[in-house]
């Protein structure tokens, strides 16, 4: 990743963060970007814990607008995220997790996190799923939560058990937009990856044990398929 793009997040991330300033207007505007009725749009079983929708701008950055918002940034803070995640997947000491789990696609991911100017992005740039949840799960030490047509958990890879972790959960609507999921406490979480399982350090099995109420609550939730 080379300098001059640094300097263009660095610059985006500036303004972004002096935009998303709190005040009045942005709680109304925030306010009125909740989006209820996108609920229908997720597996029945989980609705009810559901306690609202976040709609973001649809601008080919919307499932990075989501985690930015989530992780504090507000949503303009969109080119930090991928600036971050572009740190991530070149960093040294996760070099052979990345390369056992991207394989082949390793460039193209990391290819897909870097654009040349704001404003709308094409697909390939667009934030995809599970690829992206590694990354995320592991850059801020979340759990990631999606919520779509498949519904998948993202435990950090490397990091042991937190009791106090930050859970984000992110939704796939209308088959092309993000957009951001607050969930109610201790909402039964989805199944985590296979690669997840076959890629992840020793000490990360801890996760599933501390999570396993939930991830069991889940699957008791779950329809039987015949």
């Amino acid at each position: 990743m080379d300098h001059s793009y640094h300097e263009y997040v660095d610059k985006a991330s500036q303004s972004s963060q002096r935009q998303s300033q709190p005040s009045q207007t942005s709680k109304k505007l925030k306010l009125s970007k909740k989006q209820p009725q996108f609920t229908l749009q997720f597996p029945n079983h989980i609705r009810s814990y559901i306690e609202d929708v976040v709609n973001v701008e649809s601008d080919g950055n919307c499932g990075f607008r989501v985690i930015a918002s989530l992780h504090g940034y507000g949503e303009d803070g969109w080119p930090m995220v991928r600036r971050e995640l572009g740190l991530e997947i070149i960093d040294k000491d996760k070099s052979t997790l990345y390369d056992k789990l991207f394989s082949n696609w390793l460039s193209e991911v990391r290819e897909s996190l870097m654009i040349e100017s704001f404003g709308s992005q094409p697909p390939e740039k667009w934030l995809t799923l599970p690829d992206m949840g590694y990354l995320i799960a592991n850059r801020y030490n979340v759990v990631l939560v999606y919520l779509g047509n498949s519904c998948m958990t993202f435990f950090p890879m490397t990091s042991s058990h937190s009791p106090n972790v930050s859970i984000y959960c992110i939704g796939f609507i209308n088959q092309n937009h993000w957009v951001q999921v607050n969930m109610k406490e201790g909402f039964p979480l989805p199944p985590v990856t296979l690669d997840w399982r076959k890629f992840r350090s020793h000490t990360a099995t801890s996760w599933m044990l501390g999570f396993a109420g939930r991830l069991q609550h889940w699957k008791l939730l779950t329809p039987i398929l015949t």
